[in-house]
């Protein structure tokens, strides 16, 4: 079973957060996460999935400024994928942001992983560009207000 909950940097879940998205979203690409990267996290609300063991398999991070908010490394372990994970974290994501009364959620897509976000209603907003030496592209979803 799948258990999701918020942490903060100070908490020993960030670690595995950390060295996920370095497996999942910078090795590939041969790079890695450098303190720039995380500058600024502790500002920012991340989400975990966590298995029975307590393993983090999928994390996401919301970044908000002004009256905006950014998700921003969605990373599911290669073996949770196709399991809803990321999808749940991007709903809990939405959740975060309507807490704030933000009514437009934003992120930068890589274009392979464009399908998943159109799925969960995001449409893109920008051409393509490249980030982290790959192509993305900007995308927004207007959220419905908290009930």
């Amino acid at each position: 079973m799948i258990r999701y909950r918020r942490i903060s940097v100070h908490d020993p879940e960030y670690a595995g957060e950390k060295e996920l998205r370095h497996r999942v979203l910078r090795r590939p690409l041969e790079l890695a996460l450098s303190e720039e990267d995380l500058r600024g996290e502790a500002s920012q609300v991340h989400i975990v999935a966590q298995d029975d063991a307590g393993k983090v398999v999928g994390c996401l991070l919301v970044l908000f400024s002004d009256e905006r908010a950014k998700v921003r490394q969605l990373a599911v372990d290669a073996a949770y994928q196709g399991r809803s994970v990321g999808r749940t974290l991007m709903q809990l994501a939405e959740e975060a942001v309507r807490e704030r009364h933000i009514g437009t959620v934003m992120l930068h897509a890589r274009v392979t992983a464009r399908g998943f976000f159109e799925r969960a209603g995001y449409a893109a907003v920008s051409d393509v560009f490249t980030e982290v030496t790959i192509p993305h592209v900007a995308m927004e979803k207007r959220l419905e207000p908290c009930a």
